[in-house]
């Protein structure tokens, strides 16, 4: 999918000659222009403009709008309002009076009619100007108003304030303006709306100011817009994507993989460890010759029995620098999280981190360690002594969805291999020759009290799998089709594994009364994932285990139970007996 063309005009003035000077002004303009190059903008940067310059950009930046589907226009520096109207200070403007301020600065009313006659969609609007009149001593009348006054935005297009109208900012104590310095990292968050960002920014600043500066926005945006539609990551806005969005596939979707591009280490003749094994990990996929955050080479996902899943990012280095900026990064936006100084040793100290790197650590309580904890998430960073100079930093999810614990083998009565020497084979022809065999079996024991006949489909071997089979479930009764026995079954295959893949439950009168009326019926349809979790089919970080669908046509097979992937449901049903016994045993 194409990306929307971006154009930004990014303004600091710093140096002023008839105005105090500001410390970040320009460093902020520079920020911006450095995370919204990430984003797909073209910028122009201008430092400390004067009027003329400052005129001369305005002109081309609106004459180029037209040829973006997004303007940007963001401006540090001083700000005032004069008369209820707001005007950008220029480097060289000295206005005498209040009567002056029209002539030698410029009006912000100018840009937004810049983007009023433009033809693209969306605009923006950023000023971190809301500071104190620089020339109100010098006006010889009474105090002017602080800060800028509210501006209403045209449609398509967000104004967003350093602070609230009427209100002054901060210009910061680090490199950056407060405001500034917030923004930039929060407009990196990947897959945030522009509103969203800006809800996080004045959360945050609020805090960061103890409540002195609020930021603000006036918008008439028709559209959701998101500046970072994966266009970049960084370890920094791939933890934030973490915390923020609670979709099962985050991690994936954010490394850009679906799990089925990952190799299972069993297919590469590689068992998964008695360690592994002991800890509940039920599949381990692998992948190396990846590149992320430009540190991490292999990528490790271990998928556990009780839902939850490991990815692990590793790589071996000896470059001490890189660690520690991994474990700054880190920190910048999960906080100082929690170290072990009894049994391992911390980042935060370079020393630690470069015995590792020089191989002088030998120990295994050298090692450093970090670890931030959330509700359902956790990261973790290791720099380990052994392996060598191996850089772990794994993330942790704890499951959003149950654990379903019974399954319907539970329920069956009959051992279908055991019949198959019994069995009529049929062979398909056509399309489908040589790709699996019917095997059609008389059942001695009813399965449900109600199925008679069984068809075994046992699907041929390839190079990329293994033999698999399904089981088809039938009756010779179809033309006494019964809505007691659909009932009861529906009953018991939903107690098992509750709502369907379509949610829906226990049969309901308004299906009954469609059944007797030879309606049609959806029938239910359970999907499990190798967690034993109702499968999701849109994921991209699933693999589906086996499923039941019960299905219900007068006029061909009456009821049919269909089980799809027969073998992974005993395989499943005789490991979890087996790590039933062993928890017995214990």
């Amino acid at each position: 999918m194409e990306k929307d063309k971006r154009l930004a005009l990014l303004i600091g003035i710093s140096d002023y000659q008839f105005a105090s000077k500001l410390k970040n002004a320009v460093n902020d303009a520079i920020s911006m222009d450095n995370v919204l190059s990430k984003l797909g903008f073209e910028t122009i940067v201008l430092k400390n403009p004067t009027y003329k310059d400052f005129k001369l950009a305005l002109n081309e930046f609106g004459e180029n709008l037209n040829e973006y589907d997004s303007g940007l226009f963001y401006y540090a520096g001083h700000g005032i309002q004069v008369k209820g109207l707001n005007y950008l200070i220029p480097t060289d403007a000295n206005p005498l009076s209040e009567n002056q301020v029209e002539f030698d600065c410029i009006n912000a009313n100018q840009i937004l009619s810049l983007m009023s006659d433009s033809i693209n969609e969306t605009n923006f609007i950023i000023l971190d100007a809301c500071r104190n009149n620089p020339f109100e001593r010098s006006w010889n009348r009474s105090q002017t108003v602080e800060g800028l006054s509210y501006m209403s935005a045209p449609y398509g297009t967000l104004i967003a304030y350093s602070t609230a109208p009427d209100k002054t900012a901060s210009d910061g104590e680090g490199e950056n303006g407060l405001y500034t310095s917030v923004l930039i990292d929060e407009i990196l968050t990947p897959n945030l709306t522009i509103l969203q960002v800006l809800q996080n920014v004045r959360t945050k600043l609020i805090r960061l100011s103890s409540g002195q500066q609020v930021p603000w926005e006036s918008t008439s945006l028709l559209n959701d817009y998101v500046f970072n539609d994966d266009r970049y990551i960084s370890i920094s806005t791939f933890c934030q994507a973490i915390l923020y969005n609670h979709e099962r596939d985050v991690v994936l979707n954010q490394l850009k993989l679906n799990l089925w591009d990952i190799q299972k280490i069993t297919k590469l003749g590689i068992p998964i460890s008695k360690e592994d094994k002991e800890a509940g990990v039920i599949e381990v996929y692998y992948k190396n010759k990846v590149n992320y955050f430009d540190t991490f080479k292999e990528l490790e996902i271990h998928i556990y029995e009780n839902g939850e899943r490991d990815y692990n990012l590793f790589t071996t280095t000896r470059d001490a620098n890189q660690v520690q900026f991994i474990y700054n990064s880190l920190c910048k936006k999960l906080g100082g999280g929690n170290y072990d100084d009894e049994r391992r040793k911390p980042f935060f100290d370079l020393n630690n981190i470069k015995r590792i790197a020089k191989g002088k650590a030998k120990v295994k309580s050298e090692q450093c360690f970090n670890m931030w904890y959330f509700d359902n998430v956790s990261f973790h960073l290791n720099y380990l002594v052994s392996p060598k100079r191996q850089l772990v930093f794994k993330i942790n999810i704890k499951p959003l969805k149950q654990i379903i614990e019974k399954s319907i083998a539970e329920l069956i009565v009959n051992d279908f291999y055991d019949l198959l020497p019994y069995a009529l084979k049929e062979y398909p022809e056509g399309e489908y020759e040589g790709k699996f065999i019917d095997h059609h079996i008389i059942l001695e024991k009813p399965e449900f009290n109600f199925f008679d006949k069984a068809v075994v489909r046992i699907f041929t071997a390839t190079k990329e799998s293994k033999s698999t089979s399904s089981v088809f479930l039938s009756s010779s009764k179809i033309n006494n089709p019964s809505v007691t026995v659909l009932n009861n079954l529906v009953f018991k295959l939903t107690s098992i594994y509750g709502t369907d893949r379509a949610g829906e439950g226990y049969l309901s009168g308004i299906e009954e009364q469609d059944i007797k009326e030879d309606c049609y019926w959806t029938g239910r349809s359970w999907d499990l994932n190798i967690q034993h979790q109702i499968y999701d089919m849109d994921s991209n970080g699933e693999e589906m285990l086996y499923g039941i669908h019960l299905n219900y046509d007068k006029e061909d097979k009456g009821i049919e139970l269909d089980i799809i992937g027969y073998e992974s449901l005993l395989d499943y049903s005789k490991n979890k007996m087996h790590n039933a016994n062993i928890l017995f045993k214990e």
